[in-house]
């Protein structure tokens, strides 16, 4: 399945310095303007393939949790997850790193899941469209830029 938004930013800072940023969706709600609390689910205690956490998700005056299970993890190279509310798949969220100098490239991908449905019902919502996303995610790589580059 393609990427339906893909956000990249070249970091001044080593892929070790921006994993720690990026790798662990506990340490989301530093870097994200929408997600703002991660807790993990059912003894996991950080990421690894299929570990289950929940979401606590905020914009503007709407509140939801998700829970999301780790689909990819490679350590200082990648780390995705897949998204569910209410039991419907909903996203696939992730973090790309590549080496590039002293630097790295960061992607930030996002890919819809949702139902056909659903993704109507959803984009109809004026705060739930890939422009929306596009945005939180231009914003969540900007910060995590800032803060790798601080060190």
């Amino acid at each position: 399945m393609a990427d339906d938004i893909v956000v990249t930013r070249t970091v001044d800072a080593p892929p070790d310095r921006v994993w720690d940023l990026v790798g662990d969706p506990a340490r989301i709600g530093a870097i994200s303007p929408e997600c703002h609390r991660v807790d993990w689910l059912g003894g996991a205690t950080g990421p690894a393939p299929g570990a289950q956490f929940k979401g606590h998700n905020r914009k503007g005056p709407m509140r939801w949790s998700t829970k999301g299970t780790i689909a990819e993890y490679e350590p200082q190279r990648a780390i995705s997850w897949d998204v569910e509310l209410l039991g419907q798949s909903v996203a696939r969220w992730g973090f790309r790193l590549v080496p590039e100098g002293s630097g790295t490239r960061l992607e930030q991908f996002w890919q819809d899941r949702r139902s056909p449905i659903a993704n109507v019902v959803g984009r109809a919502r004026a705060w739930d469209v890939p422009a929306a996303n596009r945005r939180g995610m231009e914003q969540t790589l900007d910060t995590v830029r800032r803060k790798a580059e601080q060190g």
